[in-house]
């Protein structure tokens, strides 16, 4: 074995640190401790968009998290490209998630390559691309997006009208259109979308779909009437009383949904000329109606009120 002096070993270290050291100085995305990773602060603090964007590629998911949330931060629209190209490929799904938020607030200039990625294989990159449509509400997404409602994925369809939800009054038209007219997944996804919008301009056309050929959609359109509240009750009630068969029913269910105890009369009044199956559907509306308002106070009588209230309460 060859025998290398101490003072020889250690001048080829030294050469070799030094080499180390002069190469890192070449990647301007390198802190000056050289060995600690990407300064990810100094290049945001320059506002090095294409420093950033190479970082988007690294190996490290934080170092990706950190970045897409400062290129959102930022809001340079020469970021979307990289950002896209993110949400499409790096591997960790909380990654895709912020590249998604920042893409929605670049806002508009991401718009039309979001759209596009709609079509994209993965399903996780396509609902993740919608809510940022959603949260960017600009009327363009609106057709594409309800296209969407139609996705194999039922997440994806559900995401879908959230996003259009999101975008609210410009969506309404077109829903209102898909709800008489779309494949039975598009009208679900309509219904959804409509009732999560909460707009009462929305009631009528979600009261005609409890006629709905299928059952999926029926029940949506009952779930979206509850969601939008109060403004649908008077409708419903008008609606019921020239109802009749299946409709009838539907329109039932969608009061008790409803959960307004305003509902209750009107209800009970149909049962003199109503044949079983109506008179089991309000009797299942006035509980889904009456339940929610008795439960709190049947639980407080099984726990009992303790004295002193109860004392407080005879003295009124």
């Amino acid at each position: 074995m060859e025998f290398i002096p101490p003072v020889l070993k250690l001048k080829r270290q030294l050469y070799l640190m030094a080499f180390i050291i002069v190469e890192l100085t070449f990647f301007d995305h390198i802190n000056p401790a050289g060995l600690l990773g990407p300064d990810v602060k100094k290049l945001i603090l320059r506002r090095d968009i294409a420093g950033l964007s190479h970082l988007l590629e690294h190996k490290d998911p934080q170092i990706q998290y950190e970045v897409a949330e400062a290129l959102g931060n930022i809001g340079d629209e020469t970021a979307v490209g990289p950002l896209i190209n993110a949400l499409k490929r790096v591997e960790f799904s909380g990654v895709r998630w912020k590249a998604a938020e920042a893409l929605s607030k670049i806002g508009n200039p991401a718009v039309e390559p979001l759209i596009a990625t709609l079509q994209y294989p993965d399903d996780d990159v396509r609902w993740k691309a919608a809510i940022a449509l959603g949260e960017i509400g600009n009327p363009d997404a609106v057709e594409p997006l309800i296209h969407l409602l139609s996705d194999d994925d039922r997440f994806v369809r559900s995401r879908a009208a959230h996003a259009l939800s999101m975008i609210g009054d410009p969506a309404i038209p077109l829903l209102i259109e898909t709800l008489k007219k779309g494949d039975t997944g598009v009208r679900w996804g309509a219904a959804l979308a409509l009732g999560k919008t909460k707009n009462p301009t929305a009631v009528e056309p979600l009261i005609l779909a409890l006629a709905d050929e299928e059952a999926m959609v029926r029940a949506e359109a009952a779930a979206a009437l509850a969601s939008i509240g109060t403004p649908a009750l008077h409708p419903l009630l008008g609606f019921l009383k020239g109802a009749r068969g299946e409709i009838r029913i539907e329109v039932m269910t969608a009061l008790g949904e409803l959960k307004n105890a305003d509902a209750i009369e009107p209800l009970v009044q149909l049962l003199e000329n109503a044949d079983d199956e109506e008179r089991k559907a309000i009797a299942d509306a006035i509980d889904d109606i009456l339940i929610p308002a008795v439960e709190p106070l049947v639980r407080r009588i099984r726990e009992g009120a303790p004295k002193k209230e109860c004392k407080v309460k005879n003295m009124r």
